[in-house]
């Protein structure tokens, strides 16, 4: 297995994948490169495939909600949960890029100041 060069931040923003209806998931964790989802359901993704996905952050961070494109790149299914991992593919300048930029930070100071106390 890979070492992973990027942190990855917890998260609880809810996602919505355009392509798989009735999505209801929360991102597990969440690094410039990826994320991973996570769901109390069985999400019908197919890997390799590219999805549009909507993020609501939490209410405390006060962002807007923001649409990132993701690859897919492994599923993990069992009966009562599933998570799935993405390579996020936001080209530079995409309105969603700066929004996701912001959130990564939020995260990011967030796991900071839970380190300190």
């Amino acid at each position: 297995m890979a070492i992973r060069k990027d942190p990855r931040y917890s998260s609880n923003a809810q996602v919505f994948i355009a392509e798989v209806p009735d999505t209801e998931a929360v991102i597990k964790n969440l690094s410039v490169g990826g994320l991973c989802v996570k769901s109390s359901a069985f999400i019908d993704v197919v890997l390799n495939r590219i999805y549009k996905i909507d993020v609501v952050p939490e209410a405390s961070s006060s962002l807007k909600k923001f649409t990132v494109n993701a690859k897919s790149r492994w599923i993990r299914a069992q009966a009562a949960r599933s998570e799935s991992g993405f390579v996020i593919v936001i080209p530079p300048g995409n309105p969603g890029k700066a929004l996701f930029d912001q959130y990564l930070k939020y995260l990011e100071t967030h796991a900071e100041a839970a380190e300190e106390s």
